[in-house]
């Protein structure tokens, strides 16, 4: 009987071994490199004529023998990373334009008499690496390729974008496929391998026209671990899902931003080693061809030290968004601020985000009684911020208005805003990532200025509510507290980054007085705790470490 289960379980196992997109390498390397790589031949001391699992171990993470590609890191396949796999470079063919052997790797492959292989065969082993190169399960679409490359497909851009001419690193992505009429979002972690600390005065996308945007995440040191090599996707969980609680935006794109080149005296910094999380969000409108999408990004560097300051990225995401069908819903004195902040904000660019049902986005300075100062952003200018429109622009990202000088803004009080939507379809939408849910972000890129003034810090403290959340990052428990100057009806709430509530804190009439909570979670991540206050609703980031 126990025979009998060993073998029904091995056979189990070969079965789902011969699913595998792994296996469908396997054969494209037994029809057309393993005549020149096996155990007799034994080319470039490689086997790919064994048996799967052994070919496997030997190509997977494993170094080459040749001392240029050693030189520079590579491996022979590196999942997720097609551009540091000698043995995919070996077989592009100019399938990808910068993706060739150099002169001092050696020979393409395969070599005469045998053929090259065919786009569809390099690119699915491209597609393979890309999606973390596994040995089990098919996370190639091959329906997909097929007809791409049966006349069907569309490459946007169609041009590579040239990489930098002088100091700094280009990054390209891709193919991406997008089925016709559908949409995909990924995520695939990228090491920057940065032998030391940099700063980066440009960054120059060139993305599909049909993207949704582009984002550039930084993860926090040494939390890129947590997550899985290759393809996620934005509905994913943990370690195979986005990176939103381990990572902060470094820079983002809509299709529209072709050039991003910081103010003077001003870069970002990228740290030694710095691992990026590429997030590319790809609707593909036409109903017949597969979109093949293609994403070079250019960054330009020079040492650290050089700028005069550095330039930070914000997004104060409104999760608790509920959208009803049929009639416009409208979120006015939202606030966003940050009470743990002692330097101001120099404001250089702003932007907002809404998905498909967005209608305005106004935004204003928040004064310290907490009413709205002066109007700072306006929903309707397109997206260069010259001419007022008339509506609002969210499928691109909506206007992106640039201060010179920069805005200078107390951080402590920060500002308030009020979004619109007009939901046309049957179903009520909440925050979500894709193009069927909602969003309601207000972002910034800036600069720290001076500490705030005491004056400040005490106009917040004379205001109705005063509180804090301390301490913030926390790894175990983070204490809430507040102060009520008179008898308030008092919601306070914590989301996760996907906008699904975590936990009710507090929920009734509370009367003058001081009051404090605690909250922690079981997993590590950020956190938004929203505390709303006689119907105006303000958000504090949490961040809760390992």
């Amino acid at each position: 009987m126990r025979k009998n289960l060993l073998l029904a379980s091995l056979f189990l196992s070969s079965q789902l071994f011969a699913q595998s997109t792994y296996m469908q390498v396997y054969s494209i390397f037994q029809a057309k490199c393993a005549s020149c790589h096996n155990s007799s031949v034994f080319s470039g001391s490689l086997d790919l004529a064994s048996a799967p699992s052994v070919v496997y171990t030997h190509i997977v993470n494993h170094n080459p023998v040749n001392p240029a590609s050693l030189a520079l890191g590579h491996k022979l396949i590196s999942g997720g990373e097609p551009h540091r796999s000698l043995l995919l470079r070996k077989i592009n063919n100019g399938l990808d334009t910068d993706n060739n052997i150099s002169v001092n790797e050696g020979a393409a492959m395969p070599q005469s008499p045998n053929p090259a292989l065919s786009n569809y065969e390099i690119e699915l082993v491209r597609q393979w690496v890309l999606s973390g190169a596994p040995q089990t399960g098919m996370v190639v679409d091959t329906a997909l390729l097929t007809k791409f490359y049966s006349g069907y497909g569309i490459t946007n851009p169609a041009v590579p974008l040239a990489p930098p001419s002088t100091a700094g690193f280009q990054i390209h992505l891709g193919k991406v496929f997008v089925a016709p009429a559908s949409e995909s979002e990924v995520f695939i972690k990228y090491n920057t391998r940065l032998t030391d600390t940099t700063e980066v005065y440009r960054v120059q996308p060139l993305q599909p026209a049909q993207s949704h945007h582009l984002v550039i995440y930084k993860f926090f040191p040494g939390q890129d671990v947590n997550y899985a090599k290759g393809f996620r996707s934005a509905t994913g969980t943990g370690g195979n899902g986005p990176s939103h609680a381990s990572a902060d935006a470094l820079s983002a794109f809509s299709p529209l931003t072709l050039d991003h080149v910081l103010p003077a005296g001003t870069a970002y910094r990228v740290e030694k080693n710095a691992v990026f999380d590429l997030n590319l969000h790809i609707v593909n409108p036409n109903p017949d061809s597969v979109l093949g999408a293609e994403v070079y990004i250019n960054f330009y560097t020079q040492p650290k030290g050089t700028a005069q300051k550095i330039m930070y990225r914000r997004n104060f995401p409104d999760l608790s968004i509920v959208i009803p069908p049929g009639d416009s819903t409208i979120y006015d004195n939202v606030a966003a601020f940050d009470s743990t902040e002692t330097n101001m904000w120099e404001i250089w660019i702003m932007y907002t985000h809404t998905h498909r049902y967005g209608v305005d986005y106004d935004i204003w300075k928040r004064n310290p009684d907490f009413t709205k100062g002066d109007q700072v952003y306006e929903g309707f200018y397109d997206f260069d911020y010259a001419v007022n429109q008339g509506y609002y622009g969210w499928g691109v990202h909506g206007a992106q208005e640039r201060f010179s000088p920069f805005l200078e803004i107390n951080p402590q009080l920060g500002f308030l805003s009020r979004a619109k939507w007009y939901n046309f379809g049957t179903d009520t939408v909440r925050f979500g990532l894709t193009s069927l849910t909602e969003m309601s972000v207000i972002g910034f890129e800036y600069t720290y200025g001076p500490p705030i003034a005491t004056a400040g810090l005490q106009t917040i403290e004379n205001s109705t509510l005063s509180f804090k959340t301390y301490p913030n990052p926390y790894s175990d428990v983070t204490k809430i507290t507040y102060s009520l100057k008179e008898s308030s009806k008092v919601k306070l709430e914590v989301y996760n980054v996907l906008g699904e509530k975590v936990q009710t804190l507090a929920e009734e009439e509370q009367n003058k007085g001081n009051y404090q909570y605690t909250f922690n979670n079981s997993e590590a991540g950020i956190y938004f705790l929203a505390i709303t206050v006689n119907g105006k609703r303000y958000l504090q980031k949490l961040i809760q470490t390992d």
